[in-house]
């Protein structure tokens, strides 16, 4: 059985860094980077998110 996991960094740097302690857990990347917005609290962060299987 598969596993599925979406990994969430607040930047890019944050992302890579917990993508590649993944990778070398034998994790494997599924699809791409995707970017998102969080408007609703008045800031405007980034979020920036990756799936992840194994």
């Amino acid at each position: 059985m598969k596993e599925y996991k979406v990994i969430e960094g607040i930047s890019i740097t944050e992302l890579e860094q917990q993508i590649n302690e993944y990778l070398k857990k034998n994790w494997k990347l599924q699809g791409g980077v995707s970017i998102t917005y969080n408007r609703g609290t008045g800031r405007h962060e980034m979020f920036y998110v990756q799936a992840i299987v194994k």
